[in-house]
Formats: structure tokens, sequence, C-alpha cells
């Protein structure tokens, strides 16, 4: 679905590398749960897609069933 938030409503869901930026500068941009997963729009395949691990930045591919908290970007 699409977000409308702030006013703008160009927001997506970041890749696995573009998470991982978030991941490194996690303490500048604030807000994480660090004790969470994050999941990315890059899939591993049709059933499963990539999260990463907040506490220790590790990345891999879980259900796309499975309950992930997501942290929508926008470009700039």
């Amino acid at each position: 679905g699409d977000l409308t938030e702030g006013g703008y409503s160009d927001w997506y869901l970041p890749s696995k590398d573009e998470l991982n930026k978030l991941w490194i500068n996690r303490v500048a941009i604030g807000g994480f749960y660090l004790e969470g997963d994050y999941w990315c729009s890059t899939e591993y395949d049709n059933n499963f897609a990539w999260k990463q691990y907040f506490n220790d930045g590790s990345q891999f591919y879980s259900p796309k069933t499975s309950t992930v908290s997501v942290r929508a970007i926008r470009s700039f």
C-alpha cells in the first residue's frame, strides 16, 4: 500500500543495501528498535525476503509470512 506521512507520499521500503546504511547510521538517525528485525524490499525468492537484525547488523532471509518491523524511507 501507499504511505502518506508528514505530508509526503513518496515513502518506500529500503533495499538490502539501503537498510544496511541505516543500520550503520542507526545512532545518528535514531528511532530504531535495536533488538528487532527490519524488512527490506530485496527478495530472496518468491517466498522469502531479506531482513536485518538491528542488534548486530546481520542480514538474513525469512519467509514473507513472518511478522517483522519496517522503516519506510524517502529519497533525498
